[in-house]
Formats: C-alpha cells, structure tokens, sequence
C-alpha cells in the first residue's frame, strides 16, 4: 500500500506541474493577446487622431478658399477681366429689364420739341429694329452664352489654381523682371 501511496503522490505533484506549466502558458499567451490589444487601440486611436487632423485641415482649407471666393477686392485684382465681364453681363441683364435704355428717355426729352423728328425716328428705329428682331434677338442669346461661358471657364481655372495649381500667366511674371522701359 505504500507504494500505492507513493505512486498516487507522485501523480498528483506530477498533475500539480503540469497545472502550475499551464497556468503560467496561459498567464503568458493572455499577457500575449493583452499586449496586441493593446497595439491595435494604439494603432486605431492614432489613425483616428490623424482622419480628425486631416478632416480639421480640409475645412480650414475650404473655408479659407470660400472666402477667398467671395472677397470681392481680392478677386478684382487676381482676375479684373473677369469681373468686368461679370459686370457687363449683369448690367446687361438688368438695363434690359426696363425694355428702354438711358438714351431713348434722353433722346425723348431733348427732341419733345420736334414731334414729326421725333415719330419718322421712331418709326424708323421701330421698323428696323421689327424687321431684325429675331436676329437681335439670336445675337443677345449668343452673346450672353458666350459671355457665361467665358466666365464658366475662367472661374474653372481660378479654382484649379486656387488648389495648388499655378496659373501660367503667374508663371511668366515670376520669371520677369522689371526693366525700365
């Protein structure tokens, strides 16, 4: 029987290695997981930190871009030829709301005294202008087309180079020096 004792004490400290050996694996394969855990909250929290900082710096970057946009002073002297066309376009668009110009009340005043003038000029100007009306007419469509789109394009580039893109006129100034002419 002793040696049933001994063989079952043997077991059991052999059974209390192999638990303590398993113990201290897992302990280790958890520390193990515990650590990559860890790396990847890291990982994703830095990556978060760097969208909020990018996304941050786009808006700061639209917004500035936007302004600039609508800065009236500053889009005069970066593109004038844009804001006279501008301006011509809307003058055009407003004067011809009334259906007549500054001029014909003027001319309509000054010859008041000369009726018989007066109505031959009408009649007149009135039957050319009857005669080529849809012509006139096809013209101001052309030519209010063609003035959108010449602004279209001009503010497409405006807009390429407010990205980053240099314009080619910027280009050749750089380039130059001022040389007494």
């Amino acid at each position: 029987m002793k040696a049933d004792s001994k063989d079952l004490d043997r077991d059991i400290d052999n059974a209390r290695q192999r638990i303590a050996a398993a113990q201290l694996a897992m302990a280790e394969k958890l520390e193990g997981v515990e650590k990559q855990i860890r790396d990847t909250v890291a990982g994703a929290e830095s990556a978060v930190d760097d969208v909020v900082s990018s996304v941050k710096g786009t808006i700061s970057e639209t917004v500035h871009s936007v302004k600039r946009t609508f800065d009236l002073p500053h889009q005069t002297r970066e593109h004038p030829w844009l804001v006279v066309g501008g301006s011509v376009l809307v003058g055009y668009l407003l004067g011809g709301r009334t259906g007549t110009t500054r001029i014909a009340k003027v001319n309509r005043v000054n010859h008041s005294d000369d009726s018989c003038r007066q109505q031959l000029q009408q009649g007149l100007a009135g039957g050319v202008l009857n005669q080529f009306k849809g012509e006139i007419g096809s013209l101001r469509s052309a030519a209010v087309g063609a003035i959108v789109t010449a602004l279209w394009e001009m503010a497409k580039q405006s807009l390429s180079a407010s990205n980053g893109q240099t314009r080619p006129h910027e280009t050749q100034q750089r380039g130059q020096t001022n040389k007494p002419g």
